[in-house]
């Protein structure tokens, strides 16, 4: 019996394998770019998520420098030849003056990570200009007025009942816990070890679950109505509207991009960039072995 499931599973894997060599094949001539999307804390901490950290970093601080050399010279190594940030692509010319100042020596960097480590690993490499690749998203709330928005919730709120409402409560307090002790957690740690749990698969795929409770149920499919989903395509757009940015800033077979994000954006970001034929996705892990 042993000896049959053990031949199955050797079936099943070389199926696989088979199969990937066969798309493989299919798109060998399709020039495709090495892409290292490194997820980070917000160095400057401005509130703008829904956790508020509570513990900050001093990047400025002899240790915390020290530290951030040594993630630059990482990351020198993957060696891009584009960089991309978290900054409006509407505001590119904005991004354009201050490097442009900063590279002449006219702008003193402030705490953003965008600064601390796109600026200045841009100089380094002798890029002479960053790309914007963040954008606004396309937001449901703008198809309801705010009474018809609050009167839905507060529908399905009591249609849910207590129970449901607080076990999604209990989840959704257990995410930021969670949070809580990794903001402490960047305290503790070295920049380049807390980035890589920042980074790892499997920590950006479960923070990733805390878009699909409490609201995102809501809904009554039998009425066509998916008020949950719905009212998530803020996120989902957002993040399409960035990994569109990014494939137009990149020369397919040509470039190296390396593009800097909130780790939130991770998870969708990741999911776009290995199903795009125009990247090959790289991890920080991988990258930290270089």
């Amino acid at each position: 019996m042993k000896s049959r499931i053990l031949l199955i599973i050797l079936f099943i894997t070389t199926s696989i394998f088979a199969q990937k060599a066969q798309i493989d094949e299919h798109f060998k001539n399709v020039k495709s770019s090495d892409l290292l999307i490194l997820g980070s804390f917000h160095f400057a901490n401005p509130q703008l998520d829904s956790y508020k950290p509570k513990h900050t970093v001093d990047i400025f601080s002899e240790k915390r420098q020290k530290e951030l050399r040594e993630l630059l010279n990482v990351i020198k190594k993957y060696a891009p030849t584009k960089i991309g940030v978290e900054w409006k692509a509407s505001r590119q010319k904005k991004l354009d003056s201050l490097y442009t100042a900063y590279l002449d020596g006219k702008f003193t960097l402030k705490s953003n990570e965008i600064f601390q480590v796109a600026f200045k690993l841009g100089k380094e490499l002798g890029h002479k200009k960053l790309y914007a690749v963040d954008a606004p998203s396309r937001n449901f709330k703008s198809d309801l007025t705010q009474k018809e928005y609050k009167a839905k919730k507060n529908y399905y709120v009591q249609k849910a009942g207590p129970a449901m409402f607080k076990r999604e409560m209990d989840i959704n307090d257990t995410y930021f816990s969670l949070y809580e002790k990794g903001d402490k957690l960047k305290t503790e740690m070295s920049l380049i070890e807390y980035f890589k749990i920042m980074n790892n698969l499997d920590v950006v795929s479960h923070n990733h679950g805390h878009y699909l409770i409490g609201e995102f149920k809501m809904g009554e499919a039998e009425k066509g109505d998916y008020f949950g989903a719905d009212n998530s395509i803020w996120w989902y757009s957002r993040n399409l509207r960035i990994f569109q940015n990014i494939l137009n800033m990149n020369n397919a077979g040509e470039d190296k991009v390396f593009v800097l994000m909130g780790a939130g954006h991770l998870s969708i970001l990741n999911f776009l960039a290995k199903s795009s034929v125009d990247f090959n996705l790289k991890s920080f892990e991988e990258i930290t072995k270089l």
